[in-house]
């Protein structure tokens, strides 16, 4: 349980950066203000969810890193 928690803590943490490094590049004009932070941090840390899906080969990673790519393109050039 103890491990379970500290596991859980981290992951809030770095959800957090995530969300407020995507609510600075929001700020910053490289990100569509219409987007929700939120909503496009979850996706992001969805698209890092690939790590099982590469380990037993289900996709390839040059796949995830397209995937990756496509998304980050489309975030960023929205503005």
């Amino acid at each position: 349980k103890a491990v379970h928690e500290q596991a859980r803590r981290g992951l809030v943490q770095g959800r957090a950066l995530v969300e407020q490094l995507v609510r600075q590049a929001i700020a910053d004009g490289h990100i569509d203000s219409g987007r929700d932070p939120a909503t496009e941090t979850n996706l992001l840390l969805a698209l890092t969810g690939f790590t099982s899906l590469i380990e037993l080969d289900v996709i390839e990673p040059q796949d995830a890193l397209a995937a990756i790519d496509v998304h980050l393109d489309r975030l960023f050039r929205s503005t």
